[in-house]
């Protein structure tokens, strides 16, 4: 499970206040969530057990909130109120699944509160949030505790509570965090399915996410985590009791120019089946409902309006698969890395086996990782070009199938540990580095006097190595601004600054503010890589 501590230690403050959040900012927080959705959605689906085990939570939020940043995205530059609608309106088309709705109907109620306003403060970012949770409770057939709504709506509590006593979004922020993984660690007191599963509620789990995700892009705050979130764990595997009722149907669609309101749709349709789901308003309504007979549903609402984006999923069948016939895992996955940051995220994003040293491992090593893994299909990620020869041989004395994945670098592995989340079956070497892209450059000191276009670089001097060029600056910060430069950074994305070397937290912490003042349209994260021959591995996501 999450823990309950991790957040109260999660932000260090500096001594200027962020008092207003206004439309860039909200555009980041959006930005930020969803990437923290992306990362750990694989983690989210295994979680899923209320309101039916189908194993997809991860995915529908993650698809929810990137519906949501299409569309905030092109609205860059505007007021706080065009922002938040932008998010509202992608996030209610875009939605899938109950948790998906419930959060595309969050985001309808923040925007709805913030619809006149330009930025607002923290009180007012409290009693948005307030109405927020309000709104996804009435959209609702019969709203349940102890799950993502319970937890927003601590969030949202602890935000009024702290917003009627501090201006700083950063403190406010604080708390609101805290109080979401409070509230998600009591959930199985509040669900004897989760109390059974022994998991934390996974919509509840996705909200907390989203939040920390948020409180890492913060304007001028410090977020001193030096690993990714820790994966929340379930301590026993689900139980066959676990059952599809006869409502076995996850039916969702749009229901485009409607000449009812929600609450006469929702009336319309409250016989029609469970988990019931009205969000929008006229003439457009996003409708998540669990049916016996879908079809049904969708002759009876085209009375009303017209249907579209409709898809429909047996859930029994997904539950079969996950629970009752849940087959072995379809393949291991082994990475190579250097440091032991980099290897604790391997972990933390899925690597069954991680084989870290300094020098490259012998063939040997990759023999012994390989044979380690449960499963008969191995992906051996090398992510580093040199260790690709020891890879192939030693895939070939292994006593599995190995599949040698030739990433170039550890960011690169991380990348594809992430496309990788939730596979059902091991993809080629090929078909996965097509998922994979991520721009890379490492910054060092020279270990020896060298020639560096013309010009002599002093052994000890900061240079960066990127696609096979070296680039050099005065000073190691120059140098990194200069490798970020030809990362293109100043486009946006996500930039990633993993410290190793002689590097400490407050040198990386200090180097990535200097990145986000430097390059404003990107969004930066910091974690400890613990690479001892490069002071900062910086990537960016394509």
């Amino acid at each position: 499970m999450l823990a309950r501590s991790r957040a109260a230690a999660f932000v260090t403050l500096l001594p200027v206040d962020v008092t207003a959040l206004d439309g860039r900012t909200f555009e980041r927080f959006v930005a930020a969530g969803t990437y923290f959705l992306r990362k750990y959605r694989a983690v989210l689906n295994d979680l899923n057990v209320f309101p039916v085990p189908d194993g997809d939570t991860g995915s529908n939020m993650y698809h929810t909130a990137r519906a949501a940043l299409t569309e905030v995205v092109r609205k860059r530059g505007e007021p706080l109120s065009s922002v938040a609608a932008a998010a509202a309106a992608g996030s209610l088309l875009g939605a899938r699944g109950n948790s998906g709705v419930i959060f595309s109907q969050m985001l309808r109620g923040f925007a709805h509160n913030v619809r006149h306003r330009p930025k607002v403060d923290s009180l007012d970012l409290a009693l948005a949030m307030r109405e927020a949770v309000g709104s996804a409770r009435s959209a609702l057939q019969n709203p349940v505790e102890g799950t993502m709504i319970t937890v927003a709506g601590a969030a949202a509590e602890a935000a009024l509570s702290s917003a009627q006593r501090e201006t700083d979004l950063v403190r406010v922020a604080g708390e609101i965090v805290r109080a979401a993984a409070d509230a998600l660690e009591r959930t199985p007191d509040q669900l004897p399915a989760l109390r059974e599963a022994g998991v934390v509620d996974s919509g509840g789990a996705g909200i907390v996410y989203f939040l920390e995700g948020i409180l890492r892009f913060l304007p001028e705050a410090t977020t001193r985590a030096t690993a990714f979130p820790r994966r929340p764990q379930r301590r026993r595997t689900f139980s066959a009791r676990q059952t599809i009722t006869q409502h076995r149907f996850c039916t969702e669609f749009v229901l485009e120019d409607a000449t009812v309101d929600a609450h006469a749709l929702r009336d319309l349709l409250e016989p029609c089946g469970e988990s019931l789901i009205v969000a929008g308003s006229a003439p457009t309504f996003k409708v998540h409902v669990h049916a016996a007979e879908p079809q049904a549903v969708f002759a009876m609402v085209r009375r009303v309006g017209r249907v579209a984006r409709d898809k429909v999923e047996d859930m029994a069948l997904q539950h079969h698969l996950l629970v009752v016939d849940a087959p072995k895992k379809p393949f291991g996955v082994v990475a190579v890395v250097q440091g032991d940051g980099f290897a604790r995220i391997a972990r933390e994003l899925g690597a069954d086996v991680v084989v870290a040293s300094p020098n490259n491992p012998s063939v040997k090593e990759l023999v012994v990782a390989v044979n380690a893994c449960l499963a008969s299909v191995v992906m051996l990620l090398v992510n580093d070009a040199d260790v690709v020869f020891a890879a192939r041989e030693a895939a070939a004395l292994s006593q599995r199938d190995v599949i040698v994945v030739p990433t170039r670098d550890v960011p690169s592995g991380l990348a594809a540990l992430l496309a990788l989340g939730g596979a059902e079956h091991a993809p080629s070497a090929e078909e996965l580095l097509q998922r994979v892209a991520v721009a890379v450059a490492t910054v060092f000191f020279a270990g020896r006097d060298t020639l560096l276009d013309r010009a002599l670089l002093r052994r000890g001097a900061p240079a960066a190595a990127l696609n096979g060029r070296l680039l050099r600056g005065e000073t190691l910060t120059d140098t990194v601004l200069l490798a970020a430069t030809e990362l293109c950074a100043a486009e946006g994305g996500l930039l990633t600054l993993y410290y190793g070397g002689a590097q400490k937290e407050r040198d990386a912490h200090a180097m990535a503010q200097t990145l986000s003042a430097t390059f404003p349209a990107a969004s930066v994260e910091w974690y400890y890589g613990g690479q001892p021959a490069n002071e900062y591995v910086i990537s960016r996501e394509l």
